[in-house]
């Protein structure tokens, strides 16, 4: 879900703060002035602009941890409801989620509209595409001005980058930087890449290098002001959930990765 809340709850902390900060300034003032001695005065002010700076910090902190904490409890909550109870969106309730945003993504996001959950207007993909090569899809996307905009590469990359997942994630920078320029208030989705069942990265071995690609990911939304979705729990313990290949999933998957999606997004 986007962080909306924060900003009032901070300012309940910051308020006694900045009272203290103005009412010490004031005692400062009359007492040094008095005494005529600016140089008290001037560090007086300089230790409670300090203090002050630390207390504020240290109210974001708990702010943030709070938040974090209370993120985490929630995507739980929504995972255990998908995964083990099966409650997931209907058909109809899906292509009204997703009404105005956009899925970029390869062969995985291509099947979203083979099963038909979403139409193209709203599913940007094309099967076997690597981020680095996104070029069209990227601009097709800006041109439809989405609200929301989710991501899914990383299957084909893994096979291009092997174990050079720097690489991998300098090409998703770069491609993320052209949509947050020119979609300012269009918040990004990173999907995380789905584990590969061991028999398959015992043919293919640079597959199994995706553990490190979901690091590299995580930190990129970290530093971009992403949210990244951790789908993995939809196909964990469950080989049924993927095809023969061991790395592409099934049509049952796609109802519950969209819920997902679209509760984490808060659609």
């Amino acid at each position: 879900m986007r962080k909306r809340k924060s900003y009032s709850k901070m300012l309940f902390g910051v308020i006694p703060a900045i009272i203290i900060f103005a009412g010490g300034i004031a005692y400062f003032y009359v007492h040094t002035h008095s005494a005529d001695n600016s140089i008290i005065y001037e560090e007086g002010v300089s230790r409670l602009k300090a203090l002050e700076a630390s207390d504020i910090s240290q109210i974001e902190k708990q702010l943030q941890e709070l938040e974090q904490n209370s993120q985490k409890q929630q995507n739980s909550d929504i995972q255990k409801t998908i995964a083990e109870e099966n409650k997931t969106l209907s058909n109809i309730e899906i292509k009204q989620a997703f009404h105005g945003s956009v899925i970029i993504g390869d062969s995985i996001t291509e099947s979203i509209v083979e099963y038909g959950f979403l139409d193209t207007d709203v599913v940007i993909s094309k099967r076997g595409l690597s981020v680095a090569d996104a070029n069209e899809q990227i601009e097709t996307a800006i041109g439809l001005h989405p609200r929301n905009i989710f991501m899914a590469f990383g299957s084909n990359d893994l096979e291009l980058y092997e174990s050079d997942w720097q690489a991998f994630i300098d090409a998703y920078r770069a491609q993320l930087k052209k949509l947050q320029e020119a979609l300012p208030d269009s918040p990004v989705y990173i999907n995380g890449i789905l584990p590969i069942q061991q028999s398959t990265i015992d043919q293919i071995p640079a597959l199994g290098y995706y553990p490190e690609y979901n690091e590299g990911l995580k930190k990129l939304c970290q530093e971009m002001n992403c949210t990244y979705i951790d789908n993995s729990f939809i196909v964990q313990d469950n080989d049924a959930m993927y095809e023969p290949d061991g790395e592409h999933v099934v049509s049952e998957y796609y109802p519950k990765w969209l819920t997902y999606m679209a509760k984490t997004a808060g659609l």
